[in-house]
């Protein structure tokens, strides 16, 4: 089997902006998918994806160009040796920086070699261990009151945790947190989410007020470079120490563990650098009793590669659910990927239970149709 082409396809967001305050800068983030769709001469077809927050639509089709470029190294190359097709593309993203690129398709690798021997992609990792379950990252700008007033409904379908964003500034964080984690349903636990905000001394007070509460963990608190900043935290707190989410392959995992810098390791697979990457992690991680809970913000295809990891990792029991809208019965359905056929197949259960689909490859396949209808290249 050869590599003919490699096809990026860039989809407009299906739910169209989702306003995050936290951060250092309050923005408009979309779930705008880029598709690689890996073709073979075979006929299989690899589908693997990655996401931009664009609303614009701008920077997909520029990294649409990029994975197209990226594809070119891999045409006539067997695609079922994924692990050295990840270190060939690697050699070329980490001197020009197409980290999206080579994610998405090292997915459409892993779905091709899961097509081609029958089997899904978990089991080719090793197969399932322990149960999974979701839990939901509510990035709705709110007050206070009507989180408290969502938890019961995030606790009803049986989510164990309720993450939302911080980053507001100590005294808004402080008393939010405060007023949501006293009010939450019993067996629902919080976490919260600022996206790099802090310096080390104002995330400490914050921290401080998350630990007094029991927080599940307090996610990137400061940036991601400073792994120094991030351990003494982690050190101080008995809040866990969350992140990974903004990091590039595997290697720098060998950094923050030396350094015991976090209890909690996010790789997000649409950027990580694939399945390749975030497995390695997991494996990494395991020794050390650390955690593994994959960032998974973001659309379907991406999210399929997402589970199948966690659900053959035994660092991982847990993963992140979008849930981008209050306006659906039900919060366990998927809707960010209506260009997926059977979008469906992704369902947090009763109890907040989710599986991988159990189809060969990642188990999802493209609604030509409705692509089309997104389609913006």
């Amino acid at each position: 089997m050869q590599i003919e082409q490699v096809e990026p396809v860039v989809l407009e967001s299906a739910i169209g902006t989702v306003s995050l305050p936290g951060g250092k800068n309050a923005f408009d983030a979309t779930v705008t998918p880029v598709v690689a769709k890996v073709h073979t001469d075979e006929g299989v077809v690899g589908l693997g994806e990655t996401y931009l927050d664009d609303p614009s639509g701008h920077k997909a089709l520029t990294a649409a160009k990029g994975m197209e470029a990226l594809g070119h190294e891999l045409e006539g190359k067997d695609p079922r040796d994924v692990v050295a097709r990840w270190h060939e593309l690697y050699v070329h993203v980490k001197r020009e920086g197409s980290f999206r690129a080579l994610s998405a398709i090292d997915e459409a690798l892993w779905d091709i070699k899961g097509k081609a021997s029958g089997k899904p992609v978990y089991e080719l990792l090793g197969g399932r261990v322990g149960e999974l379950k979701a839990y939901a990252t509510f990035p709705l700008s709110k007050p206070a009151e009507q989180l408290i007033e969502d938890a019961g409904w995030l606790a009803d379908k049986g989510f164990p945790t309720m993450k939302i964003v911080a980053g507001h500034g100590i005294d808004n964080d402080t008393e939010k947190i405060t007023t949501v984690a006293e009010n939450l349903p019993d067996g629902l636990g919080l976490a919260i989410d600022s996206n790099t905000t802090y310096t080390v001394q104002d995330a400490m007070r914050v921290g401080e007020v998350a630990s007094e509460h029991g927080l599940e963990w307090f996610e990137e608190p400061v940036s991601h470079t400073n792994v120094q900043g991030m351990a003494q935290l982690n050190r101080d707190l008995s809040v866990p120490i969350s992140a990974y989410q903004n990091n590039l392959a595997h290697y720098p995992a060998v950094d923050l563990l030396e350094a015991n810098a976090l209890e909690i390791y996010q790789p997000a697979l649409d950027f990580v650098g694939g399945i390749t990457a975030a497995d390695r992690v997991a494996t990494m991680i395991e020794p050390y009793d650390k955690k593994l809970v994959p960032h998974a913000f973001g659309p379907a295809i991406n999210y399929s590669a997402s589970l199948h990891v966690a659900a053959a990792s035994p660092a991982c029991s847990l993963i992140e659910f979008g849930v981008y809208s209050d306006e659906i019965d039900d919060p366990g359905e998927y809707i960010a990927s209506p260009y997926v056929a059977n979008q469906t197949d992704i369902y947090v259960q009763g109890g907040g239970t989710i599986e991988p689909p159990d189809e060969p490859g990642l188990g999802l396949e493209l609604d030509d149709e409705v692509v089309e209808e997104y389609r913006l290249n």
